[in-house]
């Protein structure tokens, strides 16, 4: 008798326990944009020495700050995500990383103007006691002032942790743009643009 009660009891608190954990409402959500590297210095290549250029532009090209949606993964209702704060100050910040990384430096003796975009962010939060993440980043690049050059250039990352979590939200869209940028910095019609 004592084993089935002392059984029963702890049945009942493993259940309180993991109905606990799993979030039983949503709501919209808002992080910050901040920048740190997350991809494999492995995924970006040296470039020549002649990829060089004179000006760097960064443009937020979306029309709003909302990038996704989150949502309980048993429920049909959705909630925007949106990311807080300076978006081009962000991406100019991944993109002087990749350029870092990939040897690619500003010089007076270039007369190439590099234009990068941003033209999408996506994200998706499926919650039930963690949540799984989902980002993609979608980039416009375009060389001028010598050879012309431009293309489209995206990344995806995924992660997975706590419900809600600004530290998981960015972690997975700073590796979707170190992929989208790593696409960029190895694309040899890129490089040849820059050494043009």
């Amino acid at each position: 008798m004592r084993h089935s009660v002392r059984l029963f009891l702890a049945l009942g608190l493993v259940t309180l326990l993991a109905s606990a954990c799993a979030p039983s409402d949503l709501s919209p959500y808002t992080f910050d944009a901040m920048y740190q590297p997350v991809g494999s210095i492995g995924e970006i290549s040296t470039a020549p020495d002649c990829a060089t250029y004179r000006e760097l532009v960064v443009e937020d090209g979306r029309e709003d700050d909302t990038v996704g949606v989150r949502y309980l993964e048993e429920g049909t209702d959705r909630y925007d995500v949106t990311m807080g704060g300076d978006a081009e100050e962000w991406l100019r910040d991944a993109v002087d990383h990749a350029f870092s990384q990939a040897g690619i430096e500003k010089s007076g003796d270039s007369n190439r103007t590099v234009r990068v975009t941003l033209e999408r962010i996506e994200t998706d939060e499926a919650v039930y006691r963690r949540a799984e993440y989902d980002a993609k980043v979608v980039l416009e690049a375009a060389v001028s002032g010598g050879a012309s050059w431009d293309a489209k250039k995206d990344g995806f990352s995924e992660n997975y942790g706590y419900a809600g979590s600004a530290e998981n939200y960015q972690e997975t869209v700073n590796h979707a743009a170190d992929r989208a940028l790593a696409a960029l910095v190895n694309d040899s019609g890129f490089l040849d643009a820059l050494c043009k």
